[in-house]
């Protein structure tokens, strides 16, 4: 691996966020084990919106991901918060998957998110969960949890479950994913995710927060797999593609 990625996850590390978890390949909101081969890179648009009751918003969010070899990858994302006022917030977000045997994986992961229009003390969180893969029922099981914080170091703790189910493959998944406390980050996802040709996935979702204060939200996500970009060093890694866009 690169020099410079190695310091970059290196700082992200250190630093730690709760879910604002688009920052990277997602069950719905809850981080997946899937993970891109060096250089290569998913381009994601991320909208999120509350039409009911008090606390509207829309959130638009541009991400791209981009495997870094051994296992590894960062993502970066802008995202933009529509609600009284404008607010946009950079996630940084670096992980890396542990397989254990074939049907079984460990992840770790950071995210750091600095604020670009208010001036406080970024976000931060650090998780880490296994996943288990049942090829007889072809479903995914994730269960971990993360300590995070906001605008402060982190001082929360909570645990995040999901199940990923496959009804066609390749073509239709069902998704439930679900992170526990009563902040803002704590909430219940289950949507579809549709792959209308190989490239492209689109997940769409409702999201029900765990706290009574907050209303029922909606997701909608479209990826778009680039491909390689960045030129192979040392040996060839393993070119398999995360069914999880």
């Amino acid at each position: 691996m690169p020099r410079h990625v190695k310091y970059i996850l290196t700082i992200l590390a250190v630093f730690l966020s709760p879910l604002c978890a688009a920052a990277q390949q997602t069950i719905i909101n809850v981080p997946s084990s899937d993970v891109l081969p060096y250089g290569e890179i998913i381009l994601k648009q991320s909208n999120k919106f509350r039409p009911f009751g008090e606390g509207k918003y829309v959130s638009l969010t541009p991400q791209l991901i981009m495997g870094t070899g051994k296992d590894t990858e960062i993502s970066v994302e802008a995202g933009t918060n529509i609600e009284d006022t404008t607010s946009v917030k950079l996630n940084l977000t670096a992980k890396k998957v542990f397989r254990i045997k074939k049907a079984a994986r460990f992840t770790v992961g950071a995210t750091l998110s600095p604020s670009l229009t208010e001036g406080q003390k970024p976000d931060s969180m650090i998780y880490a969960h296994g996943s288990y893969l049942c090829k007889k029922t072809r479903t995914t099981f994730t269960a971990g949890g993360f300590v995070g914080g906001q605008r402060e170091m982190p001082s929360l703790t909570g645990v995040m479950l999901g199940v990923d189910q496959t009804i066609i493959p390749n073509k239709l998944r069902v998704a439930v994913d679900w992170t526990s406390r009563d902040e803002s980050w704590g909430v219940f996802g289950a949507g579809l995710k549709i792959r209308p040709e190989p490239t492209t996935s689109i997940t769409t979702a409702i999201l029900i927060p765990n706290s009574s204060q907050d209303r029922v939200a909606f997701s909608i996500s479209i990826s778009k797999y680039v491909g390689k970009v960045l030129p192979e060093f040392a040996k060839k890694e393993e070119q398999e593609q995360g069914e999880n866009l």
